[in-house]
């Protein structure tokens, strides 16, 4: 009996079964703590898959509508200002008939454009349209149509005078809009054939094409935005849970109701144009009023512009401001056979905002800035 103690009080007193008890008793708790992490690591790798889904599907859709508004912007003007710069065929002054402010200027067919407010021009120079390219970090393009002071001072330039087109809502057209100077005109040789044919088949050319290309980008951003359609399918290839026909519903249900900016093309079916009374270089002056119907010749109105309506207008006020967006996801099943989604109703957030440098938010028109940029917010 005494050896039997003896030997269990030796065994007890070693430092080998000292370890090895606490071990087995503590033994059930590092598989617990095993198990704890394994279910964390899950429930952190779908909060942040969840949470860059959301976030790549919220800049992705958001994109699509800056692009089209910077399209429209660039359209507005610099586009075309830029393209009928090259129309710089010098004009023939006729002979004693020539006054200021025509005297002295080196003319060419841009500006028989110009003048007459047919095409707008960058800052600085309205009188005469002939700028620079803007700084890259300019925050004011300075798009507008001529400035001049005839047109203040000279009632027969009225016609000329684009005021009520520059406005966020503008004049509708109501009478033929006069896309040459006729004043210019009578003071220049501008043959029919030689320089006024082919200038007027450059002018309409170049909004024709700015027409289409408005029409296709428009047909391009109505696809992108239809049921938030990019959103929803940025959200689905980012995630392995949950159906297309059902993914990201709520996120993408508040958004929806921000993605449609309409815009309003400006357009003019009758116009003016002037050709040189006499068609023989050195003639006595004097210019030939030709009217011009697009419809009439088979073609559609002529696209000036495209304006935001004001209901546009105040989704880009609010989207300035940000769009707070919130998805609930679902979470795996763990080992513990815990439901913590409905106890904890997870979810990701994010606001997105898209804004340009302008307090009102539109950079469309008038004066159109094309520098809309998406941002987002944790």
């Amino acid at each position: 009996m005494y050896s039997l103690f003896s030997r269990a009080q030796h065994t007890l007193q070693d430092r080998r079964a000292q370890l090895l008890l606490p071990a087995v008793l503590l033994l059930p708790l590092f598989v617990l703590v095993i198990y704890l992490l394994v279910e964390t690591t899950k429930l952190s790798i779908a909060k942040v898959r969840h949470q860059f889904a959301l976030d790549n599907a919220a800049y992705t859709q958001v994109t699509s509508v800056s692009a089209f508004l910077n399209a429209v912007g660039i359209l507005n003007g610099p586009l075309p200002y830029r393209v009928m710069l090259t129309y710089n065929d010098p004009l023939k002054q006729v002979q004693n008939v020539v006054t200021e402010p025509y005297k002295s200027q080196n003319l060419t067919v841009f500006d028989l454009f110009f003048r007459a407010g047919a095409v707008p021009t960058v800052a600085p120079d309205y009188a005469w349209g002939k700028n620079p390219n803007p700084p890259a970090d300019s925050q004011d393009w300075g798009v507008h149509y001529a400035k001049y002071d005839l047109l203040e001072n000279n009632p027969a330039y009225k016609r000329y005078d684009r005021k009520g087109w520059e406005k966020e809502t503008p004049d509708a057209i109501k009478d033929k809009v006069t896309i040459m100077d006729e004043e210019m005109v009578k003071q220049h040789y501008v043959s029919a054939r030689e320089v006024a044919l082919p200038a007027i088949k450059g002018y309409l050319n170049t909004y024709v094409q700015v027409g289409d290309i408005y029409n296709l980008q428009e047909d391009i951003y109505k696809k992108l935005i239809k049921n938030a359609i990019t959103f929803r399918q940025g959200y689905y290839l980012n995630v392995d849970d949950c159906k297309l026909s059902s993914c990201a519903r709520q996120s993408a249900g508040r958004l929806m109701n921000y993605l449609n900016i309409p815009t309003t093309p400006q357009k003019a079916d009758d116009l003016i144009v002037y050709v040189s009374a006499s068609d023989m270089a050195g003639g006595t002056g004097g210019a030939v009023k030709v009217d011009l119907k697009m419809t009439t010749m088979g073609a559609d109105p002529l696209y000036l512009f495209a304006y935001v309506s004001p209901a546009g207008r105040s989704k880009l006020r609010t989207l300035k401001r940000g769009i707070s967006l919130k998805q609930n996801f679902p979470l795996p099943r763990n080992h513990f056979n815990v439901n913590l989604e409905s106890k904890y109703k997870p979810y990701v957030h994010n606001e997105v905002i898209m804004s340009c440098p302008r307090a009102n938010n539109n950079c469309v028109w008038p004066n159109p800035l094309p520098k809309y940029n998406v941002t987002l917010r944790p």
